[in-house]
């Protein structure tokens, strides 16, 4: 198996980062790229967004298997971006950073969304100054999450044109490996795979702590997912997912969208390793001492918390609801969000061994992990659709609730600024986690070991 230092050494040293690069920025990079290069980068155009953008294919390397990497499939998560401009650098100035492998590089899967996001990209990275310019699409509206599959006899999952062009990309190439970008805005960094050994899974949490990112420990976002081992996941198929949710008296389409792209590639046998990593993290998640709340009750009050801030999203809308287009983004995904809370609240209320004591991280995770990101999430994007509109409609009525709701979210961003601002992680170590992670598997795949 490839050493940790080799594969570091294979990544490279990677400069300070100090944003991250937008939807134009990174085509001029491989437009550079390729005009400097022309025997050793390819650039393939597989379709177009919904708003009109390329999607593109930078493939570099001549190797025997097949790899894709995908940036920013969810376009609030754009360390992925940054992750695959450092990787094609390194394997164009040196061919042995291929590995023996040809790689294919979606560097920005969903660009409508992302751009919607770059107001944040150059900082100030804080908790409430990321939520000020945040943006996620609804479920159905998640390329990654969009691909066609079956479910209890039926068809589910609606592809996008970025998810067709993702499944035209799979199809041509029969991927032995995918590797899927991901961040969240805090907690601590974990993986999905769909196997792999012991050696492989501890060898991925090694980069997380070899930068000082804490393990998450708790569980993952993905229903039903199985720990492999502390910080590594096994990526549920949607049949077992969806399955789960329904046993909960959930919709699981309205949930889940569609397949992801180990549904889709299953017929090809490809190995998936998607890496999610925290923009900000806190030494308090990881306190395993025992607090002062027993987790049902401490699930409880997060299910009452989703639901609060459902009303009072809910309430907004319908005040303003004769003034609303109805063609903004935001305002689909925020009554999306607004309808999906209740399910998450029993996704919580799920969790077994409730009458545990909790532990001092469960508690702070509960609060300001998943409370406080849902709340800066359905808040930030809440009061950027009211703002929306306002430029649009001159309303009193509508720029006074923008007015009166903008109070309510200062006052969740105040609470998670006073109380869990988190420490920023340097965007270059989360890069460097997220490059070494990928090579890693490459090289694992290369010499015949289970990834």
């Amino acid at each position: 198996m490839q050493a940790a230092d080799d594969i570091a050494g294979i990544v490279g040293p990677i400069d300070p980062i100090s944003d991250f690069p937008t939807v134009d920025e990174l085509n001029e990079f491989i437009d550079a790229l390729a005009g400097e290069h022309p025997g050793r980068v390819s650039i393939t155009q597989l379709g177009r967004s919904r708003g009109g953008d390329p999607i593109r294919e930078v493939q570099v390397g001549s190797g025997p298997r097949h790899i894709l990497v995908f940036g920013n499939p969810h376009p609030n998560e754009p360390i992925g971006m940054a992750t695959i401009r450092h990787l094609l650098g390194r394997m164009v100035a040196d061919d042995a950073a291929t590995v023996g492998a040809t790689w294919h590089f979606v560097p920005c899967v969903d660009p409508d969304g992302t751009r919607l996001n770059e107001g944040w990209f150059p900082g100030p990275h804080t908790r409430s100054g990321v939520a000020r310019g945040f943006y996620r699409p609804p479920a159905a509206e998640q390329p990654e999450w969009c691909f066609p599959t079956l479910w209890r006899g039926r068809s589910v999952g609606v592809p996008l044109p970025e998810t067709k062009a993702m499944m035209a990309l799979i199809d041509r190439t029969r991927p032995a490996l995918i590797a899927s970008l991901h961040n969240a805005e805090f907690g601590g960094g974990f993986f999905y795979t769909c196997g792999g050994d012991p050696a492989y899974w501890s060898a991925l949490t090694d980069r997380l702590s070899a930068a000082d990112v804490p393990i998450h420990r708790g569980a993952p976002d993905a229903p039903g997912a199985h720990t492999l081992a502390p910080g590594v996941f096994e990526l549920p198929q949607f049949v077992s997912m969806a399955d789960l949710l329904t046993s909960q008296g959930l919709d699981a389409v309205a949930a889940l969208g569609g397949g992801g792209c180990r549904d889709y590639t299953a017929r090809y046998g490809t190995a998936i390793l998607v890496c999610e990593l925290p923009l900000w993290v806190d030494a308090r998640i990881g306190d395993g001492s025992a607090g002062d709340r027993v987790l049902g009750d401490l699930l409880d009050a997060t299910a009452a918390d989703y639901h609060a801030m459902a009303e009072v999203a809910a309430a907004v809308l319908a005040r303003v609801s004769d003034r609303l287009s109805g063609r903004s983004p935001f305002e689909r995904s925020v009554r999306a969000l607004v309808a999906g809370l209740p399910g998450l609240a029993v996704s919580r209320q799920s969790v077994p061994q409730r009458q545990r004591i909790a532990t001092r991280g469960e508690i702070f995770v509960e609060q300001y992990d998943w409370t406080a990101m849902l709340r800066l999430r359905l808040g930030g994007m809440l009061l950027r659709l009211l703002e929306e509109e306002c430029r649009h409609d001159a309303a009193t009525a509508l720029s006074a609730e923008r007015d009166r709701f903008a109070a309510v979210f200062d006052q969740w961003c105040a609470d998670v600024e006073q109380n869990a601002p988190g420490v920023a992680v340097p965007l270059e170590r989360l890069v460097r986690i997220q490059a070494e992670s990928i090579l890693l598997a490459a090289t694992r795949l290369r010499d015949g070991l289970p990834i």
